[in-house]
């Protein structure tokens, strides 16, 4: 007699072993880092899916200034979801990433960030589970989305001693501002402002010819901390404030490349004055992608172009714009066991340049073990600026279940 087939499913999802040396940091010499995550599904019926999930974070680094030993414990994708037809409801914490391109969409405003190691890893490894309703509703070739976040969890920021912390207090610098204006950082108060909803957003696409398309509507809180400057007080408090974001996105594939694009309209975005005074205006927002297999599909070449615009009249500490590009060039050999990949960054009006090849070997499926370095270089507003000291070798070991 045949068993009965389970409806109740464990497993382990992914797991991260990788350690690396930090050739020019004062902070520290070595870098490591231990992750996994796993899951239990029970599916009585076709109708209801019950899952929870569970992850868990090391981090350690040592031999410098600030030496720096962590474990985390978090939930990973934990719900309750609904199925008839075509339409999907979800209740509880869920990673929802929304946009076409790879490495920053716009229409991205639902998710949680995680920058524990700031843009080492790829996009869907820099979110994190948020509290969220969704309902999922297909209409033929259209799907409309809507999420409402009751309580906002703002970004899983590494800790403030960490060489991946927007806030360094050994080299006294904040992300994105002038590092004369901020000798006063190791004696500050650092605050974080959380508390209320998260807001809500909807988001409509289309699938078919000519091209896809998707149209997103969103009040939400950006997950990243602004830092608003209070130095007569030696204080920083991270603010996340409502954000009224429009966008539109498409992808179309036409003689073997896939091209992508997204734009969009951000208001309320925060900046600081000169006088350390905390201002906002609005944003626009352009990303145009193409994605092609040269020679065949051994080799994958993408590449992004990124416009930001900050408009507003008065001067600002922060880059009021920014065009740059970045991506990703891989390919396989040895009968698809062996991989190098190379991901990079770069600006145009200004010097910011980040760098990132890989060798991996993946014949141990599902392990792969590979060889990584991070290179950053760039003025001192710009992301490749801040994190200029911190160039990192990596020997690491991933697998995903």
């Amino acid at each position: 007699m045949r068993a009965p087939k389970s409806d109740l499913k464990a497993g382990i999802d992914d797991f991260l072993l990788e350690t690396g040396v930090l050739t020019n940091a004062p902070e520290a010499d070595t870098y490591s880092t231990l992750r996994t995550s796993a899951h239990v599904v029970w599916q009585p019926n076709r109708t209801w899916e019950l899952r929870a999930g569970v992850r868990a974070d090391g981090m350690s680094q040592a031999g410098g200034l600030a030496s720096h030993h962590e474990l985390l414990a978090d939930f990973a994708d934990t719900y309750i979801r609904y199925r008839s037809g075509d339409t999907r409801l979800t209740l509880g914490a869920q990673t929802i990433v929304w946009g076409r391109v790879d490495e920053v969409p716009l229409a991205d405003r639902v998710s949680r960030i995680d920058v524990t190691r700031f843009a080492l890893d790829d996009l869907a490894d820099r979110r994190r589970a948020q509290l969220a309703a969704r309902w999922e509703q297909t209409l033929g070739d259209y799907k409309l989305d809507m999420v409402w976040l009751p309580v906002f969890r703002g970004a899983q920021l590494p800790d403030v001693a960490s060489v991946w912390s927007p806030i360094n207090r050994t080299t006294r610098r904040i992300i994105g501002i002038d590092p004369a204006l901020t000798g006063w950082l190791n004696q500050a108060r650092i605050d974080e402002d959380e508390h209320g909803s998260g807001g809500g957003a909807v988001r409509l696409t289309r699938t078919g010819t000519p091209f896809d398309w998707g149209i997103t509507l969103a009040r939400t809180r950006q997950s990243l901390p602004y830092y608003r400057l209070d130095l007569p007080n030696f204080k920083l408090t991270g603010v996340h404030p409502f954000n009224n974001f429009a966008g539109a996105d498409l992808e179309l594939v036409r003689g073997g490349i896939t091209w992508r694009m997204e734009a969009g309209y951000t208001d309320n975005v925060p900046y600081t004055l000169p006088s350390t005074t905390m201002a906002s205006t609005h944003a626009l927002d352009w990303i145009g992608a193409m994605e092609f297999f040269p020679g065949g599909k051994d080799t994958r070449v993408n590449l992004q172009l990124v416009a930001h615009a900050l408009k507003t009249g008065r001067d600002s500490l922060e880059l009021k714009e920014y065009y740059g590009a970045n991506g990703e060039i891989e390919t396989t050999f040895g009968n698809g066991r062996w991989k190098a990949a190379l991901r990079f960054a770069t600006g145009f009006n200004v010097r910011d340049v980040y760098l990132g090849p890989k060798l991996s070997y993946s014949g141990w499926e599902p392990h792969e073990l590979y060889l990584a370095a991070h290179y950053f270089e760039g003025e001192t507003r710009t992301l490749g600026g801040f994190q200029q000291d911190h160039a990192l070798i990596t020997l690491g070991l991933r697998t995903r279940f």
